[in-house]
């Protein structure tokens, strides 16, 4: 009889280890993050450079594409005569052809502070483009719309500061 009940108690003592946990459900078991997030209490928590509920838009594609408007240097007014055009480098970083009409480039990272922002994206900026200038800067989007200040040097010492708005 004590090898019989030392059985059960074993066989019992098994299905209580093995069997799951009433009530205990995970919080992840249905939420799919993708490749660029993890779940955490049955939320996703995006990497950085992108968002969503499945963690699958990247932050710079917001934007991305062309901009007309102008710059203001020094107190005169440049329209675009050609637009600028937002091109993607990364998740985190984009390259603008034509900034401020100046027929070159420039590259910019997007501020991940503020990117979960649900009314602007910051933009940074602190480049050299080929022809030897250096833009230094920031700006922001709010829906279509791109704006901001900089100071361009140039290659003889002498700078400008500016404004800038383009629409999409």
């Amino acid at each position: 009889m004590n090898k019989r009940l030392f059985y059960l108690f074993a066989l019992l003592g098994s299905m209580v280890a093995f069997a799951p946990a009433c009530g205990d459900s995970d919080p992840c078991k249905d939420v799919d993050c993708g490749v660029n997030g993890t779940c955490f209490e049955g939320v996703c928590v995006c990497n950085v450079g992108y968002e969503g509920s499945g963690c699958a838009e990247e932050w710079a594609t917001k934007f991305l594409g062309s901009y007309l408007g102008s710059d203001v240097c020094d107190g005169t007014t440049y329209n675009l005569t050609k637009p600028a055009v937002i091109t993607r480098i990364s998740e985190s970083k984009i390259q603008i052809a034509n900034f401020g009409g100046f027929d070159s480039i420039l590259q910019a990272d997007i501020n991940l502070a503020n990117a979960s922002s649900t009314t602007a994206e910051v933009i940074s900026y602190n480049y050299t483009d080929p022809a030897g200038r250096v833009f230094v800067g920031d700006g922001e989007i709010n829906g279509n719309t791109l704006s901001g200040a900089y100071t361009v040097t140039y290659s003889d010492g002498t700078s400008e500061s500016c404004t800038f708005n383009y629409t999409k």
